[in-house]
């Protein structure tokens, strides 16, 4: 079983672990919690901090962000400022960032053996990720008898355990901050559009999949 938090707190993550372990009958036995939080912070980059005169003497804002905002018209396609966007963030040139600073733990719980309480048998800080010298575990095991309790496959044995890597671990989240900042970057490149009037409504997949339907 699966379940994601969606800006969940870690209390009420805590409380969702509570419930599986102590009110499924025992039959969830471990519970895996990855914890992500994110500061919204502002970079070093101001809108309105670098200035110059044109011909006629008027201070112009100059940044990078600022130029590219002023650029948008009728011509300005959604993918490709989105993709400036994201460039103008990886080279630290946005006011806001598309994703602040993160943090994220791992920690991974069982029941007590009377059911009254829950206990963290591994716990880790996946980011910001460890020095590559620390001596912080990079992998952690689950043991068939914490997986099955006394139901053990008899091919198995107590002590036969399934190893998590860490470094996998990490590089699956840093594949899944990249795909968010590209999220952010599309729904931040819409936002500019329709800002500067040039915005036109695309039809849903949903909306396209009704459409058809009432036409057959």
């Amino acid at each position: 079983m699966c379940e994601a938090g969606w800006a969940e707190t870690l209390e009420e993550l805590m409380e969702d672990v509570r419930l599986w372990l102590l009110h499924t009958r025992g039959q969830t036995r471990i519970a895996i919690v990855m914890c992500f939080t994110e500061t919204r912070i502002t970079s070093g980059t101001d809108l309105e901090s670098e200035v110059s005169e044109d011909e006629s003497g008027t201070e112009r804002w100059q940044t990078e962000e600022r130029i590219l905002i002023e650029s948008i018209d009728e011509s300005t396609k959604l993918h490709d400022l989105a993709n400036r966007l994201r460039d103008l963030n990886g080279q630290d040139k946005l006011r806001m960032p598309l994703i602040g600073q993160l943090e994220s733990s791992l920690s991974v719980y069982r029941a007590s053996e009377d059911f009254q309480d829950i206990t963290e048998i591994f716990g880790t800080t996946i980011l910001p990720p460890p020095p590559i010298d620390s001596a912080e575990p990079r992998a952690f095991q689950i043991t068939m008898q914490d997986i099955f309790g006394e139901d053990i496959p008899a091919e198995l044995k107590p002590m036969d355990a399934i190893t998590f890597s860490l470094p996998v671990l990490e590089g699956l989240v840093a594949k899944s901050i990249s795909g968010t900042a590209w999220l952010r970057a599309n729904g931040r490149a819409e936002k500019l559009m329709k800002e500067a009037g040039v915005w036109e409504e695309r039809e849903t997949f949903a909306q396209y999949k009704r459409r058809r339907k009432a036409g057959d």
